[in-house]
């Protein structure tokens, strides 16, 4: 007999199928559910007439069809309708491979990363097919890397290289290794180097350190690693290098000789250059103590003329440019059809050259930067529909316009976007936006129907699982009680790392708390030779901090610039956050997780997995 509740599901999944033959589902391909359906309900018919083992392969037969069609909604329908427990060995672990396909596919990192470590999967691995285990292996390293836990997909990785026998397979591997260990901090990369038992991870681990705590050194970095090579003869890295380093060599014949600095020295943004060159000299100073030869560096004020100054520091002998700060400038210069001498500019223009400018990088804090990370954390921790709030201003507009963008090509919904234009207008736009007015007039109404008086609370939308917020802090403060006043303050909050100040002040900002933003590195790193460099010499205000972390960031930059063009998966964990180059050249920042709790800014890890509290 047909156990009862496989086949009312399988009598549900026939009448969706033949009901969507006339609907495609949103996540396909145009075209696809004509396609796929005609072949999917033979399979699931017969399915319905067959006894376990067969009526099971027939529905994985048909899931796999699905996901061969991009039909991911129908496939995920069938398999979680299947009990996998009631499965026999190799159903169960084909159950898994499909699953996880479309757990993976629509950003389940979670879901995914329960299938995949299932105890039943832990027990199989012997008598699996090495392709099989290897399909399975290489997805379990991607999820574990995906949600922080870079050790967990070190491990997998390594088990993965015995496995391998195709070469490029196997360098990219290598390379995954290297880059998800690149992911770690420098203490647990230290501790991990001395405490792991196995020998391979030990190897890694301490290159990784050496290499990690040596990025703003070239000298020491090749000298440190020639070193790990001598003590590990044996070791996979030893017989391959990691990219990266098997540049270094290069990057330190051909480095710069000669730089010119071109900022504003005069002018509205005069303070601005002044902070950026003394958080490049702070950094330049750091390390004539430990390198022998330095570059020489001329300034050039770009509050003029900047294709005269570019041109200029050319004749001067200029083998690096690094500058201007002023977007206009920058702009100026991504215009010329090419750069005699290369330029690593500190703004961005507004509008990007049709054509990449052939030797122009682009690096500064761009707000749209941490709106685009904003929206990949979010939908990471398993968020999809969102609500944005901004105030009314060019910059915060295009920022939500990044956010928007980036938030629907992962298959996120944006449900509302609201701006905020002065202090006094909070309550009425977020009552507005959380249809708070909708919610009373349906109470009035229906007191109006009954003809009486009725207890009632208001209820906001239902339709909002998170929440973006571009503001300042003392905006910021006002926002967030005035959301919980509204109902809605149980829906996560993030935002960019406008809303904190960088000075810690828990009276005022208790308001916060619950709010987790993205932030520069910097803000948290109290043992900075730099950050103390610029306290003890300069007069320069809090608020120019950032611009002295931007100042920092470029001279580490710029002579790993070839690096990282001919390393495009590399990073330069700096003090404005892991950087690295787009093909358009342009400096991309992914920034540390931040949370607001008891008024005090504390560090969070790569992925939020806890329950939202405040």
């Amino acid at each position: 007999m047909l156990n009862r509740g496989i086949t009312g599901t399988l009598i549900v999944l026939l009448a969706f199928i033949l009901a969507s033959c006339s609907s495609q589902p949103t996540t396909q391909t145009p075209g696809k559910a004509s396609a796929t359906a005609p072949k999917v309900k033979p399979l699931l018919e017969q399915a319905s007439q067959s006894a376990s083992p067969e009526r099971e392969r027939l529905m994985l037969q048909a899931a796999e069809l699905l996901i061969a069609r991009e039909d991911y909604d129908w496939a995920r329908n069938l398999l979680t309708g299947m009990d996998a427990g009631a499965l026999e060995d190799d159903a169960y672990i084909k159950y898994v491979d499909l699953l996880s396909n479309v757990a993976l596919k629509d950003g389940s990192y979670f879901l995914a990363q329960g299938i995949l470590t299932n105890v039943r999967l832990e027990r199989q691995w012997q008598s699996l097919d090495p392709q099989v285990e290897i399909s399975l292996r290489q997805k379990r390293a991607r999820v574990f890397a995906l949600l922080g836990e870079a050790h967990n997909s070190v491990r997998e990785r390594i088990t993965l290289a015995a496995l391998l026998t195709d070469p490029e397979e196997e360098a990219d591997n290598h390379e995954e290794i290297w880059q998800t260990l690149m992911t770690m901090s420098q203490g647990e990369l230290q501790q991990r180097s001395q405490s792991e038992s196995d020998d391979t991870l030990r190897g890694w681990y301490s290159l990784a350190a050496l290499s990690k705590n040596n990025q703003t050194n070239l000298e020491r970095q090749q000298a440190q690693v020639d070193a790990w090579r001598t003590q590990w003869p044996s070791h996979p890295a030893n017989q391959n290098l990691p990219s990266d380093l098997q540049l270094l060599r290069n990057l330190i014949d051909n480095q710069p000789r000669q730089i010119a600095l071109l900022l504003p020295l005069q002018g509205r943004l005069a303070k601005a250059g002044e902070a950026v060159r003394d958080g490049f000299f702070a950094a330049y100073y750091r390390t004539s103590k430990e390198r022998p030869l330095m570059p020489l560096i001329r300034q050039y004020d770009s509050s003029g003329d900047v294709l005269a100054a570019y041109e200029q520091a050319v004749t001067d002998g200029a083998e690096l440019i690094i500058g201007p700060l002023e977007k206009e400038k920058v702009a100026e210069l991504s215009l010329l059809p090419s750069l005699t001498v290369p330029v690593l500019t500190l703004n961005y223009p507004d509008t990007q050259p049709v054509t990449p400018v052939q030797g122009l990088y682009q690096f500064g804090l761009a707000a749209e930067d941490e709106a685009r990370q904003v929206a990949r954390q979010a939908y990471l921790e398993g968020h999809r529909l969102a609500m944005i709030m901004i105030p009314s201003q060019d910059w915060s507009e295009r920022s939500a316009k990044a956010f928007t963008e980036e938030w629907q090509k992962l298959g996120g919904t944006v449900v509302n976007t609201s701006q905020f234009i002065g202090t006094g207008d909070y309550s009425r736009v977020i009552k507005s936006s959380m249809q708070i007015e909708q919610s009373q007039a349906r109470a009035v109404e229906l007191e109006r129907r009954l003809g009486t008086n009725l207890q009632f609370e208001a209820r906001r939308r239902q339709d909002v699982d998170m929440i973006f917020l571009i503001a300042d802090p003392a905006q910021a403060r006002q926002v967030k009680p005035t959301l919980a006043f509204h109902y809605a303050g149980n829906i996560p909050v993030y935002a960019t790392s406008h809303i904190y100040s960088g000075i810690p002040n828990p009276g005022v900002d208790r308001d916060l708390n619950g709010i987790r933003f993205n932030t520069m590195p910097w803000l948290f790193d109290n043992h900075s030779q730099e950050k103390k460099m610029i306290d003890e010499n300069t007069q320069s205000s809090a608020i120019y901090s950032r611009l002295h972390a931007l100042g920092i960031d470029a001279f580490r930059l710029y002579p790993r610039l070839p690096q990282l063009a001919q390393v495009p998966e590399m990073r330069i964990y700096g003090a404005t956050g892991a950087l690295h180059l787009l093909p358009d050249g342009r400096i991309e920042r992914e920034q540390i997780w931040a949370r607001i709790r008891n008024g005090m800014a504390q560090p969070l890890p790569t992925v939020v997995t806890e329950t939202y509290i405040e």
